[in-house]
């Protein structure tokens, strides 16, 4: 076999100064120069190549700092294709070699798998996390957040006797125990704890003008409840600390994780798709004990007109958007139901309006 002659700097290691050596190149098996009266044989696979745009530096591996430096680009294309053919190149330089479109076509794609897993491994995990994990555990999260809370809340007790009276005429087809009371706040605000506490500010109380809006506000909130909306966003905040927990089936240790992070739940907004569901089970509860599913659209329209002031507290918890607007009515509009008029509700909700 023969081999090609050609010219590059080698740097003995000892030094800093580069020598000019005469090489010869054997195809995909070694080159070989004269230093000091003594032949110099490297294999292929005795040193590692590392090339840029006009430059191929080729390194000892038993020995880093003595290496040969090539800058003539005929000689640095025949040295590293002969590498390349034998197998020689690292994975990270083949990696390299690949250029500008392999990058730009491999970053879409890194962000393309990300997205994916947000928008569809993520939601299926909190599912199932919450489905592995006790009811038990989102009044022990809830009793937290309402015990961290209540040193600050000026609780209006008669009106919360009302308001847990005007809830007591719903059925809200529950088996969780739900409390309401009523915050002195002038927040336009309503929001539910993970253990079945629904709050509602005397400010969003100001905004309401009849007992079907009050109906269809209650009704969504305990929905949140009902369906577990906070531990679900609560899992998909903090996914990267249970996936382990999640695949294992580790209930202790996802329980724990989400209880060492509740407190993000303040924080937290729900998704459009909780939002949806939340605003569907209202209606649903509307309907099922005939009240005017109008008064859900009624709330958002009222809640949409102060949005254009002043972005109430709600909003940015329970954000509404156009779509959620045109969801309720279609819900409303699209749907047949029977509503009759609710005498005990109306007069809680005139006592709870003063």
């Amino acid at each position: 076999m023969s081999f090609t002659k050609a010219y590059g700097k080698y740097f003995d290691g000892h030094t800093s100064k580069p020598y000019d050596v005469e090489l010869e190149i054997w195809p995909e098996k070694k080159i070989s120069f004269f230093y000091n009266n003594r032949k110099l044989n490297w294999n292929f696979e005795e040193v590692s190549f590392e090339k840029n745009s006009d430059t191929l530096y080729i390194t000892r591996k038993e020995n880093h700092a003595e290496s040969l430096r090539i800058d003539n680009p005929y000689v640095i294309n025949l040295i590293y294709q002969s590498a390349k053919k034998s197998r020689n190149i690292s994975w990270y330089q083949n990696i390299l070699d690949l250029g500008f479109k392999f990058y730009a076509v491999a970053t879409v794609t890194v962000v393309a798998a990300i997205a994916l897993f947000y928008v569809f491994v993520i939601p299926w995990m909190s599912e199932r996390v919450t489905e592995i994990t006790p009811v038990e555990f989102d009044n022990k999260i809830g009793d937290s957040q309402y015990n961290q809370m209540e040193s600050i809340l000026e609780i209006d007790q008669k009106k919360s006797r009302i308001l847990q009276e005007f809830a007591s005429n719903i059925d809200f087809e529950t088996s969780r125990k739900q409390t309401f009371k009523v915050v002195n706040d002038s927040e336009v605000n309503a929001y539910a704890l993970p253990n079945g506490t629904i709050l509602v500010h005397s400010g969003i109380l100001d905004k309401i003008s009849n007992y079907e809006q009050l109906a269809a506000l209650l009704g969504h909130e305990a929905t949140h409840v009902k369906e577990r909306h906070s531990v679900k966003i609560l899992s998909r905040a903090i996914s990267g600390y249970i996936i382990v927990s999640a695949v294992t089936g580790d209930v202790n240790g996802i329980m724990s994780t989400i209880a060492d992070n509740a407190n993000q739940l303040n924080n937290l907004s729900y998704s459009r798709d909780f939002e949806e569901s939340s605003d569907a089970g209202s209606y649903q509860i509307l309907r099922k004990n005939k009240i005017n599913p109008k008064g859900l659209e009624e709330l958002f329209s009222i809640l949409k007109e102060k949005e254009g002031l002043e972005i109430p507290k709600i909003l940015s918890t329970h954000p509404i958007t156009n779509d959620r607007i045109n969801f309720a009515k279609k819900l409303v509009h699209q749907n047949e139901y029977t509503s009759i008029p609710h005498q005990e509700l109306e007069q809680l909700f005139t006592e709870l309006k003063k």
